[in-house]
């Protein structure tokens, strides 16, 4: 198990198929209830490895169950320069402003 160097925050994204529950730690611009939906969460970490169990523990905290998890994979930063990959930079800022973001499917 890797360590990012002291202090680093890196920014890992995890596929997800979940449904929404309504049942949420928060209030945000979420999906019906009881929909089943395609998930990307963007989760900053200081373990430069995957950390799946951290990502369904927010994506819980988000209102979703019945939780189908893909194994997470590191941002790559250049990427976003892109511009088909425009609309996922602000889900990477905030994954460092807020600790993750989450974009949702119908």
């Amino acid at each position: 198990m890797s360590a990012s160097p002291a202090g680093m925050v890196r920014v890992y994204v995890y596929g997800a198929e979940a449904t929404y529950s309504g049942v949420c730690d928060f209030e945000w611009d979420a999906p019906a209830v009881g929909g089943r939906h395609k998930l990307m969460l963007f989760l900053a970490q200081s373990e430069d490895v995957p950390r799946e169990e951290d990502a369904a523990l927010e994506l819980a905290k988000f209102g979703f169950v019945d939780l189908r998890l893909w194994e997470g994979r590191p941002v790559d930063v250049e990427a976003l320069n892109d511009p088909r990959m425009h609309a996922f930079r602000k889900h990477y800022e905030g994954a460092f402003e807020e600790g993750c973001s989450v974009v949702w499917y119908p």
